[in-house]
């Protein structure tokens, strides 16, 4: 089973790289809409969707990295979905994020989003080695991870993906200050925090035309709400503006159970549950297994302690 990860440790961690500027406005754009079809895939639980339209899509130029990152990406959700003792899954996605890295050194010009994507691809290894317990491995990339977003800083007018990054430090820097005393000889060595202006760029990227900008800032600021604040009223709305988008997101559908579970809400639990069930059995690309796993994800929600 999926041990639980502290919002902390995936603070600076994020999924994927949002877009590359390439030769051509034609090609950019072209770019843009068919990495947009592939989140929407996987924001609606579309995983073998997702694989097949990567497929399609990464032929019109298959040396650029964000095909890699998507697919790293892709078996994130994989492993999210029962797969964390698979190593298979685990081979598969080192695999790809080494790929991305290699691919963007020879592809991507741009200061900006050679720096976005380096910082994504050490958010994840850190994201991973933390859920394998590689501890000493997870600080060398969070290190890394930390280093490239506080060069970043300043430069979030010119380039919206740091806003989004830029966030997500300033707030859980500050936060990891206040709670965390035994942490703060180590953060002297790093930026200083400010939690209102973390949310704030969180926020800005909230209603982003990005559909990643969008939808991951959200969900961040839905984990901020609920983990930290102790606000499932607030954290309800955002899971709400997700569910709104992508009904059959098993994940986020999860997350809106639990601040319903919070709130003692029984009847709008019981349709939150339904919804749940519904999303799970009628997904024809999820496994058996996977299904299983769900299922039981959502049994153990219901005996959880209020």
């Amino acid at each position: 089973m999926l041990r639980p990860i502290s919002v902390f440790r995936s603070a600076v961690v994020l999924i994927v790289i949002t877009a590359f500027n390439v030769s051509d406005s034609y090609s950019q754009d072209r770019l843009k809409d068919n990495v947009g079809v592939v989140f929407k895939q996987i924001y609606d639980y579309r995983l073998l969707s997702a694989d097949s339209s990567i497929s399609v899509f990464e032929t019109e130029r298959p040396n650029h990295p964000v095909w890699s990152l998507l697919r790293a990406n892709l078996v994130w959700w994989q492993i999210l979905s029962g797969g964390i003792e698979d190593d298979k899954l685990k081979k598969k996605f080192i695999y790809y994020l080494n790929e991305s890295k290699d691919k963007a050194k020879n592809f991507l010009e741009d200061e900006d989003e050679a720096a976005f994507s380096l910082i994504i691809v050490n958010a994840f290894r850190t994201r991973f080695d933390l859920l394998d317990n590689n501890y000493l491995t997870a600080a060398t990339y969070l290190n890394a991870c930390i280093d490239d977003i506080s060069d970043s800083f300043g430069r979030e007018e010119e380039y919206e993906p740091f806003y989004l990054t830029s966030g997500l430090y300033y707030y859980f820097m500050q936060k990891a200050h206040e709670d965390y005393p035994i942490m703060r000889p180590y953060l002297f060595f790093f930026p200083d925090g400010d939690k209102q202006k973390g949310i704030d760029f969180l926020l800005k990227c909230s209603s982003s035309d990005d559909i990643f900008l969008r939808e991951e800032s959200t969900y961040f600021l839905m984990r901020i709400a609920f983990d930290l604040d102790k606000d499932p009223k607030q954290a309800l709305g955002y899971v709400g503006s997700l569910l709104t988008r992508y009904p059959d997101n098993i994940i986020f559908r999860l997350f809106e159970i639990k601040a319903l579970h919070s709130l003692n809400q029984e009847k709008e639990i019981n349709f939150s549950e339904k919804s749940y069930r519904a999303s799970v059995s009628g997904n024809p690309e999820l496994t058996v297994s996977q299904k299983e796993y769900f299922f039981k994800l959502l049994e153990d929600e219901k005996k959880a302690p209020k």
